[in-house]
């Protein structure tokens, strides 16, 4: 579990990649499926990002990171980064 906990932003990634070639091997391309498989993929790398930085954020930091990975998909990758790693981990780290 700790494993895909790690690799949320890779399951989101490939997601989005699985939006964009899905219609293009069928022939059904339009804007929607291009907006949403790029979201997709800019939410899974920064999701990769922000679960595998293994510094204590402030609360400022949770803040602009919640910004930047809109709020729904921060609250996952929030609860990815608490399952992922153990507080110890976190505090060796540290």
């Amino acid at each position: 579990m700790k494993e895909l906990a790690r690799n949320i932003g890779v399951v989101v990634m490939l997601i989005g990649v699985a939006i964009l070639v899905i219609p293009f091997l069928t022939g059904g391309i339009n804007n929607t499926n291009l907006i949403i498989g790029l979201i997709l993929v800019i939410e899974g790398l920064l999701g990769h990002i922000y679960v595998n930085n293994m510094k204590k954020g402030s609360l400022v930091s949770n803040i602009l990171w919640a910004i930047v990975l809109l709020l729904v998909p921060f609250a996952i990758f929030f609860v990815s980064k608490k399952m992922a790693y153990s507080q110890e981990e976190v505090a060796a780290y540290n």
